[in-house]
């Protein structure tokens, strides 16, 4: 019997992540903190390519990673997550969140492209909005759907949120046919013949 090295390596790292999350992540801020931003994911479409794993680990950076090192209240830990998510935490460049169980210095985030992290960088900016003017109930999904928030203009005690807009585009893919094209283009206006 064979088993495909990949599933076999998966396998060890969810195993890797499991003992991790019950020897650090076992306060219950951060378990109900995780609850929360599972529910946020599955509500709005910009935070779907957020891993359980890497909700795992935001929710514990949220909560535990502050200067006194002393667990952060819910509420305080529950905007603190939106508004590093929204100052670019998985954005490239940034140092994001090392991941515990795995050798070297590999930033979680790395596993989604440019454009889901930059999705997931604007959806959290537009929220931060919401939650600053007072739609905490919309966000948390106590007053029906909100999946239209990251999207559509909305107005919150006289304030209008614009939706926050994407600042990665993916460069046009470029066939093989173009490439050549390009190298022969004419010579520049300043530069000429010689007959």
């Amino acid at each position: 019997l064979s088993v495909d090295i990949k599933v076999l390596q998966s396998a060890l790292a969810a195993i890797r992540h499991a003992r991790w999350f019950e020897e650090n992540a076992s306060q219950s801020t951060v378990k109900v903190l995780i609850r929360l931003l599972k529910d946020l994911r599955i509500r709005f479409p910009g935070f779907e390519p957020l891993t359980p794993w890497i909700l795992d680990l935001l929710g514990h950076y949220a909560v535990m990673n502050n200067p006194t090192r002393q667990p952060l209240a819910l509420n305080i830990a529950y905007r603190r997550c939106l508004q590093i998510l929204a100052a670019g935490l998985f954005l490239p460049g940034s140092v994001g969140i090392t991941d515990p169980c795995e050798s070297g210095n590999f930033r979680v985030h790395t596993v989604m492209t440019l454009e889901q992290q930059d999705m997931v960088c604007y959806t959290a900016q537009t929220l931060v909005r919401i939650l600053s003017h007072g739609g905490y109930r919309k966000i948390l999904g106590q007053e029906g759907d909100a999946s239209y928030l990251a999207s559509e203009m909305s107005t919150w005690d006289g304030v209008i949120v614009t939706p926050s807009e994407k600042a990665y585009e993916k460069p046009p893919e470029k066939k093989e046919g173009e490439e050549e094209e390009e190298n022969q283009e004419e010579p520049a206006a300043g530069e000429e013949e010689e007959s």
